[in-house]
């Protein structure tokens, strides 16, 4: 009974660090770039004496993410990125005639989401994941500042629901490479403009190289 006893307690006694090491806590660390795109514009109206629009433009984005995962599965993520992204004003406006230009702007977004890994590492070096937060969306530059003075750009940040899909893929234990597709979702809404706020879906399509550090 002793020698059993004794036998039983060395395996669990093996086995204990391992199973501590199955459950513990793992951080990840990404920078990315990729590229920004603009679904829909700011501010799209048709008066009687104007046809006007201005949005985002296309451009490149830059950032990076810190992310704890407490367990295999559920994960905690914050990101933060700046979009090097014009602002294109389009339209004909009676007495002047048609507008076709474009102003340096920018769009600087933060989040916090909930990561849920639909597959993870190590019995596979591919994971694909899923996500959903809240964040914000904060724009400027020289569109905002003088394009239309007739127009006070007091408030250019938005709080942005946030949707995404990712996958990543083990190049080894600590290193991976991530793609993601994230959309921020928020209201534009300038109380000088004619018309209703203006949904936004602000869609960040990106690479990056990520690194793990702790985890089983």
């Amino acid at each position: 009974m002793r020698r059993s006893f004794a036998a039983t307690l060395t395996l669990v006694l093996a086995l204990f660090p391992s199973a501590l090491a199955a459950q513990q806590t793992s951080l990840t660390v990404s920078g990315f770039a990729g590229v920004f795109i603009p679904a829909t514009d700011l501010f799209d109206e048709l008066a009687a004496d104007a046809a006007l629009r201005f949005g985002h433009e296309s451009g490149a984005a830059f950032g990076g993410r810190v992310a704890v995962w407490p367990s295999r599965k559920l994960g905690i993520e914050a990101e933060a990125g700046y979009l090097a992204s014009d602002v294109g004003l389009r339209g004909v406006v009676t007495g002047l005639g048609a507008i076709d230009e474009t102003f340096a702007a920018n769009a600087f977004v933060a989040s916090i989401n909930i990561l849920y890994a639909l597959i993870r590492p190590p019995l596979e070096p591919l994971a694909i994941f899923i996500s959903g937060g809240v964040g914000a969306v904060s724009r400027s530059g020289d569109f905002f500042d003088t394009a239309l003075p007739a127009i006070d750009f007091d408030e250019t940040t938005s709080v942005a629901g946030v949707v995404g899909i990712g996958i990543s893929y083990g190049l080894s234990q600590m290193l991976s490479i991530r793609a993601d597709v994230k959309d921020y979702i928020s209201s534009f809404d300038e109380d000088m403009l004619i018309g209703d706020a203006q949904l936004q879906n602000d869609i960040l399509i990106t690479g990056s190289l990520e690194l793990t550090f702790g985890g089983g």
